[in-house]
């Protein structure tokens, strides 16, 4: 098989720099920084990636991903004008949107038996209106059992257990949206609501949210049972929600209709832990590029070393473009090595890590039976092995124009 000249020499001198001289050294300590590098970027990013999941999967699960409310508070919504309107939007928003469901919701404070609370009361108009997140949260009980109680609720089974509640047990809702009036002067609507159901999302919606039925919750408002205060989207990635948002604001008639997400509710946690990603992706590919430039270094000490034969080759007939060649891919090639094996270590470490920490009773976390949150993205992989391999030929460009740009008289002048 006949190789371009350039990648025959380039081979041999990756080869001759393996002998143990200076120039290998420095050539290998690149190629080792670069493995690590690519290595670490994949752990922790597959680890980051793991952490943004569990959230959007935890607190997105309970959290209406869009809300369509009216503009006038005494106006009611009917959840088919939504439906009509969602066909008429693009066919990539409908198989976006996967469920529309009534919303009725209020603030309220939940008197526990030794403090107060604050917190959101969802309703929920029957066992089929659960959003798809908080389907199989449920711990202890049954949703459909919500249904058969009247004024029964559903509260985490984490606020149950710091006050020591169990399912039968009565707590009192006492609501800020309604108020009536009484021999004492005007108090806000409460009443005694018994524990039906426990449900966890290991999330902070554990400690601000409780469901009710929510016609019982319209007559502690003092509205009708079947009304509605909105309609929510569930998405199917609730990460698409700006978009939908934005579409649907042109289909709707701004006077008659008001759209928020949940981007104006949990944003900001959302924004800064994207912020921490791009941070980690930053630090970590300096790692990558202050080993990428170390082939610096080390092609311009082979440039020197070599440049008598540099000279010799070109008085044989090879272009200055050849030349730049030989050292460009000798470059490339310690960079291409390193990323391999940053890709093949770091992908092992990243999919092995948690069985690591079970074998050996490591708990990074500090949560026992609780590994860390991993994301594998092959797609990923190969975007950081690239852009390695992309900073080890700009790495490149100047020793392999230095070599180019020898003249042989000045070389050979002394030889």
């Amino acid at each position: 098989m006949n190789l371009p000249i350039s990648l025959v020499i380039a081979r041999r001198y990756a080869k001759a720099s393996k002998d143990g001289k200076f120039v290998g050294l420095i050539s290998l300590f690149s190629q080792a920084g670069i493995t690590l590098g690519v290595m670490a970027l994949i752990i922790v990013i597959s680890v980051m990636d793991g952490f943004e999941g569990l959230l959007k999967d935890r607190i997105l699960g309970g959290v209406p991903h869009i809300v369509i409310t009216t503009n006038d508070d005494d106006q009611t919504i009917d959840i088919s004008d939504i439906e009509k309107l969602v066909k008429t939007s693009m066919p990539e928003t409908q198989a976006q949107i996967i469920q529309q469901l009534p919303l009725v919701q209020s603030t309220a404070i939940m008197q526990l038996p030794e403090n107060f609370k604050g917190l959101l009361v969802q309703g929920l108009s029957d066992s089929n209106n659960i959003p798809l997140g908080l389907s199989n949260a449920m711990q202890t009980g049954q949703w459909s059992s919500l249904m058969d109680v009247k004024y029964g609720i559903v509260i985490s089974r984490f606020m149950a257990y710091d006050n020591g509640l169990a399912i039968g047990d009565n707590v009192r809702l006492i609501l800020s949206g309604a108020s009536h009036y009484t021999p004492l002067g005007r108090l806000p609507a409460q009443r005694n609501f018994k524990i039906v159901g426990l449900f966890a999302t290991e999330s902070e919606l554990d400690q601000q949210l409780v469901f009710t039925r929510s016609q019982d919750l319209n007559r502690l408002l003092k509205k009708q049972p079947q009304s509605l205060q909105g309609v929510r989207l569930v998405l199917s990635d609730p990460f698409n929600a700006k978009a939908i948002e934005s579409e649907l604001r042109k289909l709707m008639p701004q006077s008659n209709y008001k759209i928020s997400s949940w981007h104006d509710t949990h944003g900001k946690l959302f924004d800064a832990v994207k912020m921490e990603k791009n941070m980690m992706w930053i630090m970590l590919s300096l790692i990558v590029a202050v080993a990428a430039f170390n082939i610096v270094s080390a092609l311009v000490m082979m440039v020197t070393q070599k440049q008598g034969e540099v000279a010799i080759l070109k008085t044989l007939g090879m272009n200055a473009k050849q030349i730049a060649q030989i050292f460009t891919l000798q470059g490339c090639y310690n960079g291409v090595v390193g990323a391999l094996l940053g890709a093949i270590l770091g992908s092992i470490v990243a999919l092995g890590i948690n069985k690591f920490m079970l074998v050996t009773g490591i708990n990074l976390l500090g949560v026992p039976g609780m590994g860390l949150p991993v994301v594998y993205s092959f797609e990923k992989v190969v975007l950081i092995a690239l852009f390695a391999i992309g900073l080890a030929f700009i790495a490149s460009i100047y020793p392999a124009r230095r070599a180019a740009s020898l003249a042989p008289a000045d070389v050979l002048r002394y030889e």
